[in-house]
């Protein structure tokens, strides 16, 4: 019985077992049912809810700073574009508060900088050359025993400079140290955005500044586009992800728009050079300003003021060019012929007796005066001499009864527009239009006095002679885009479609070639083609002194078009001296023929198949360089190639230079010492820096064209990451 007992208990106590478990079964079944649906409501009918919760809690949302656009050369090479730069830092300390889990992240960076500080110096010494691996290594070894949290990477670097490209920064993701799992517990990085002008000072008023401190505008394009440039912020929060801290947008920033200039790099330095041309071989110039424009669209291609600021120094301080009005001097005498000839008051066959130099007839301080003691001339000689009291006497017999038609005859021509060439801080011409009329206002007003205009001006009236009477406002922009697509579209603005009447036109254009055959501008004139303009040579006043007190100063210049038969550009050259004697035809004539001839010489004008005849062969330039690529374009163009050494084809890249001789390429291989500067004098830019950069060495440029000049010379021994300047020029 008792053994029945005992079993009859064992089961009586599976069962209450068996029903302690079923009971638990349920009871979890019924616990997850509950649990899926309050899932159910917070992922339905709560979402709303638990969104606004997330958001509150969600960490601050930051500023994500958009790309500032590009502004882009008429080729589109960069002028202004922005760079990020970085500043990183290593982390040799455990951030850890809890006693275990900071012994044991200690532990792993010691191991990690222990087992890799040689392989990490030799990978640093590879992306920053400049440094020796011990360098690195012994830098290294100073942070770890300081147990720095935030040592710098390179060493002997100011905590607050970036000194790391973006380039070089990713870069850094390949070492060991600085894999990105390990950002956050053993690097950390800073960025910034800089504005970077990869052509330097060229064109650096034009093109504009930024302020360093903040994200604003100076001058220049980059504040008159600012508002397109800059882009719209976007916002977002970090996230942190396998010990990774990244950036997610919440609202996407837009990048800044990209602006398309007018200005061309090869000829915005010749217009340069010329400047500094002729103010270092003139002491007392003290500034000068240069304005290149493409007839037909008013397109300005090149534009430079520069000022001395110290002897044998020019920089750009403002864009006088738009900023600063002028009295034009004898460059208006052309406006008062337009004007006058227009009006039927005279014309080319009429003479005037220019009182040998001296005229005293309107009365003043001080008589009339020429630089020449002319007797009578014609029309068309009283601009080519820029007789003052021929000019003068002109006008005054024209329009002295009626001084408002003079004025309402230069309104007529367009000249006294306010051009904005979209620059803020453009000056507006001044030409007194009403008011009171003594006996000497209108005929030193003809010989371009009480009048002031910007520089700009005079050239858009002479640009609208060149293209057939129509003048066109100056354009510095042509289009804005993003990302390929046009967002604003800046047209040809046409300000006057007819300054003046066909035949007066003829007539200009003929007395203003006369001017650089036989007159005052014969400093402009080339032996290549026709050049047309007119000098000017204007006293500047002192102030409350006048034109008597203080140093004389000069304001000289020379503007005209070129070819004179097939106008192409429009220049106009101005330099303003203090002390001492200058002209229009003796300063600025020659720096407008030495502009005229290099901009002329570096376009393509003929189609080649006018270079061949049956008499001669046309016969390329081939400048040093890779052969291979030499070779292909001459087979194409059907010439024979005698390649040194050997007749086996060329392998895929080899330098070299290339002889011609009767119309047959000799090839010569330069072959090239590992460690040893070659020589790249004459090669073009790009075939430069592609050879020296292949070799190891940083290559820095100067100028534009071909290499002139370089720093270290060849057969320099170098290693690898010394840097080389070179210097080019047309």
């Amino acid at each position: 019985m008792s053994a029945m007992n005992r079993d009859d208990n064992r089961s009586q106590e599976k069962k209450r077992v068996s029903r302690k478990y079923l009971s638990l079964f349920f009871l979890m079944l019924v616990w997850g049912a509950l649990i899926i649906i309050k899932m159910g409501l917070v992922m339905f009918g709560e979402r709303q809810y638990w969104n606004e919760v997330n958001r509150s809690m969600t960490p601050e949302n930051r500023v994500i700073a958009p790309r500032r656009g590009n502004i882009l050369s008429d080729e589109g090479l960069l002028l202004a574009s922005s760079v990020k730069q970085y500043r990183v830092f290593l982390d040799f300390r455990t951030s850890e508060s809890e006693a275990k889990r900071k012994e044991r992240d200690q532990l792993r960076k010691d191991t990690l900088y222990t087992r890799h500080l040689a392989e990490f110096s030799r990978q640093m010494h590879e992306i920053f050359p400049n440094y020796s691996v011990q360098e690195f290594a012994t830098h290294y070894e100073n942070g770890f025993k300081n147990k720095s949290h935030s040592w710098p990477l390179l060493p002997g670097v100011s905590r607050n400079s970036y000194p790391i490209s973006y380039n070089q920064y990713k870069s850094l993701g390949q070492t060991v140290w600085m894999k990105p799992k390990y950002r956050g517990w053993f690097f950390g990085a800073e960025e910034k955005i800089s504005r970077e002008k990869p052509f330097g000072t060229l064109a650096s008023r034009t093109i504009g500044a930024m302020y360093e401190a903040k994200d604003s505008a100076r001058y220049g394009l980059e504040l008159s586009f600012d508002s397109l440039l800059r882009g719209v912020p976007g916002r977002g929060h970090q996230e942190k992800v396998q010990n990774v801290t990244r950036m997610v947008a919440d609202v996407p920033q837009i990048d800044g728009c990209d602006v398309h200039t007018t200005i061309n790099v090869d000829m915005q330095d010749i217009a340069e050079v010329a400047l500094r041309n002729v103010m270092n071989t003139h002491s007392t110039a003290v500034s000068g300003i240069v304005v290149l424009m493409e007839v037909h669209t008013g397109d300005i291609k090149a534009m430079a003021s520069l000022t001395k600021t110290a002897p044998g120094q020019f920089d750009e301080i403002q864009n006088n060019a738009v900023r600063e009005i002028f009295e034009p001097g004898s460059t208006f005498k052309t406006v008062s012929m337009m004007v006058g000839l227009d009006e039927g008051k005279f014309d080319i066959t009429d003479s005037i007796f220019c009182e040998n130099g001296s005229y005293g007839g309107y009365g003043g301080p001080k008589p009339m005066t020429d630089s020449h003691r002319n007797g009578w001339l014609d029309v068309p000689h009283i601009l080519a001499e820029s007789s003052n009291i021929g000019t003068s006497k002109l006008i005054h017999a024209a329009f002295k009864d009626h001084p408002e038609d003079y004025v309402d005859g230069i309104y007529r021509t367009g000249i006294n527009t306010h051009f904005s060439l979209q620059l803020t801080g453009t000056a507006a011409p001044v030409i007194r239009r009403d008011g009171y009329w003594d006996a000497t206002r209108l005929p030193w007003m003809s010989i371009g006095y009480n009048t002031q205009l910007p520089v700009i001006n005079t050239l858009a009236f002479y640009n609208g002679i060149a293209n057939g009477g129509c003048m066109v406002a100056p354009r510095l922009v042509t289009e804005v885009t993003r990302d390929g697509e046009v967002i604003k579209e800046i047209p040809v603005e046409v300000v006057c479609r007819h300054m003046c009447k066909d035949e007066t036109l003829e007539k200009l254009r003929y007395m203003l070639e006369l001017v650089t055959v036989e007159g005052t501008g014969k400093g402009a004139a080339s032996k290549h083609f026709r050049t047309a303009g007119k000098t000017g040579t204007a006293q500047t006043s002192h102030g409350s002194a006048g034109y008597q007190g203080g140093i004389r100063g000069y304001m000289v210049s020379f503007c005209g078009y070129f070819p004179a038969d097939n106008p192409q550009y429009s220049c106009i050259v101005s330099v303003r001296n203090e002390g001492g004697n200058a002209g229009g035809g003796t300063w600025a004539a020659p720096a407008f023929r030495e502009i005229s001839e290099r901009v002329m010489a570096s376009r393509d004008l003929r189609d080649i198949s006018e270079a061949y005849d049956s008499v001669h062969q046309f016969i390329p330039k081939v400048m040093p360089g890779d052969l291979a690529k030499a070779g292909t374009v001459l087979k194409g163009l059907g010439k024979k190639n005698l390649m040194r050494k050997t007749d086996r084809s060329l392998p895929d890249s080899i330098w070299g230079w290339v002889n011609s001789d009767s119309g047959r390429y000799v090839m010569n291989y330069a072959e090239y010492a590992e460690g040893v500067v070659p020589d790249v004098r004459g090669m073009g830019a790009s075939d430069a820096i592609y050879l020296l950069e292949r070799m190891g060495m940083r290559v820095s440029i100067e100028g534009v064209g071909k290499v002139k000049t370089q720093v270290p010379a060849r057969n320099t021994r170098f290693r690898k990451g010394d840097r080389i300047q070179l210097t080019l020029s047309m």
